[in-house]
């Protein structure tokens, strides 16, 4: 694996021959700066990252947890395959309120006791406009011939007994569709034997459960093998274990008022605070923070409440503290978590939480705006309004977490939950994120002319000069960043298209403005 520590920087400068007297203007003088950047990347010791994981514990994230644990190897490989990483990992929920005594992960504490059993509430469910059972029955043939009975020679006959539809709205004429076309009712797949779950559904892990009197086909926590407890903070030894932290468990009803994942981080990260006997951060560590939620943020800023009886189900569409509502402004986490670093540009955002699925800036907007009408309609049943819906479930707007996450510009990415496939794309643009972030050289000077831009690469006796683009021996000039500033100002860096390898060294030259002392 391979290994990068950026040190040993030396900026030259050296004036260009200037045309004219001598009594030239000094503003032309300070323009005329060629800067040559020298760094070396000699370092093996492995890059220290701290990650922080906030996983939604709601009854409706069943399948997202267990997607989160099944595809974090794959995390993990994509990041050990460019850098040799020293991980440390910590999981909380999202409950702000709970007593600990009751969840073991409430206000941000690390997550150190298995999860328990996944409930029927996990059944697996097909979102569809129904009354009564018999408007589920087409559902099995749905799932057999996906394009349709006949195509491909695929057979099925409609089993009106296997499903039946879940609407328990108290007015279902006017509650099943919401205001944005939405729709409020599934229907629950009924089984006799595991087989016959596998064979519907396509995956050899479900399992055939009864609960309440009726069944349901489940895919169960990915908890097999798990100890009764594990330690709060992981390392590079028990990766493992990951898969048992991050499976929080669904029952937060048994506590749950709203969901706080901004408040939980600052919680969770807090030097003095829940968690403070396990030393978590490290000085010299990057520290990544993901929150994983089908629902958007209600953290409560400190003094303030909210009516849980008449704003619980749409509490993230109040006002923040700064405008006369309860929220914490996203502004503050945004600092707060910045503050954790000396160097703010360590610091990186994701968030796989709801969206629009459009595919144009017209369509996000209309979609975002539909599901606001309508999840703020005063009529009782809208509360259930969202905005995306894919196979592993539906989810609200994320409005706050994209918020937190543009805040941190290039260190930020937001990935939509909704996805057929599951977490694995989002962890899949994390990485890349990470590497981003990880695989650039920072520059003293604003560049005055890109095209007075040349970058050498040093292997030995071997000088390679890079090509501006993407790819293996290719540089990319990137906008100014936090991560790179001078004095709080952002400053411009150099990306590579191919990460430096250590033993080697690099020599970026350019028109540098020397204004900025």
């Amino acid at each position: 694996m391979k290994s990068l520590s950026l040190g040993a920087l030396a900026v030259l400068a050296s004036l260009l021959p200037l045309a004219g007297c001598n009594h030239a203007p000094v503003a032309d003088v300070t323009k005329s700066f060629t800067m040559k950047v020298q760094v070396d990347t000699g370092s093996d010791d492995p890059i220290p990252i701290d990650f922080l994981w906030v996983v939604d514990n709601s009854t409706s994230m069943c399948q997202e947890q267990r997607s989160l644990t099944s595809s974090f190897r794959e995390f993990t490989d994509q990041l050990a395959t460019v850098f040799d990483i020293d991980p440390r990992i910590a999981v909380t929920g999202v409950d702000g309120e709970c007593d600990p005594s009751v969840d073991p992960t409430s206000s941000g504490r690390f997550n150190t006791v298995i999860a328990e059993p996944f409930p029927p509430g996990c059944y697996e469910q097909r979102v569809l406009p129904c009354t009564q059972d018999s408007d589920c029955a087409q559902m099995d043939c749905d799932l057999q011939c996906p394009l349709g009975v006949g195509v491909d020679g695929c057979v099925c006959d409609p089993d009106e007994s296997a499903w039946r539809c879940d609407n328990t709205s108290p007015n279902p004429d006017e509650c099943t569709v919401n205001g944005n076309g939405t729709v409020n009712t599934f229907c629950v797949r009924s089984c006799a034997s595991d087989q016959e779950c596998q064979t519907l559904f396509g995956e050899d892990t479900f399992q055939c459960r009864g609960g309440s009197g009726l069944s349901g086909c489940i895919r169960p926590a990915d908890t097999d093998g798990c100890p009764t407890t594990f330690p709060a903070v992981l390392d590079g030894s028990n990766l493992d274990l990951f898969r048992c932290a991050a499976t929080l468990g669904v029952e937060q009803a048994k506590c749950f008022h709203y969901e706080q994942g901004l408040n939980a981080a600052l919680n969770a990260l807090d030097p003095d605070g829940v968690n403070a006997e396990h030393d978590f951060l490290r000085r010299d560590a990057y520290l990544v923070v993901t929150f994983m939620s089908d629902e958007d943020d209600c953290s409560v800023a400190p003094g303030q409440v909210i009516d849980i009886e008449n704003d619980r189900d749409t509490c993230a569409l109040l006002p923040t503290a700064d405008a006369g509502g309860p929220l914490i402004p996203v502004g503050h986490v945004v600092n707060r978590l910045k503050g954790l670093k000396q160097d703010p540009g360590r610091v990186i955002v994701a968030a796989i939480a709801g969206d629009s699925q459009a595919e144009d800036p017209a369509g996000v907007a209309a979609d975002r705006e539909a599901y606001f009408e309508a999840k703020g309609d005063p009529k009782d049943c809208h509360h259930q309004s969202y905005v995306c819906l894919s196979s592993n479930g539906k989810a609200d707007y994320g409005s706050r977490y994209l918020e937190l996450t543009e805040s941190f510009g290039p260190n930020g990415v937001f990935s939509n939950i909704c996805d057929n496939e599951g977490i694995r794309p989002a962890l899949e643009r994390i990485a890349n994120t990470i590497l981003t972030v990880l695989n650039q050289v920072c520059l003293p000077k604003p560049v005055l002319d890109e095209a007075s831009l040349t970058v050498e690469r040093h292997r030995g006796d071997e000088v390679v000069t890079l090509t501006p683009g993407s790819g293996a021996g290719s540089f990319r000039l990137l906008p100014p960043t936090d991560s790179c500033a001078i004095d709080g100002v952002p400053m411009q860096a150099v990306g590579f298209g191919d990460p430096p390898v250590p033993g080697e060294s690099f020599t970026i030259t350019y028109q540098g403005d020397p204004q900025l002392d």
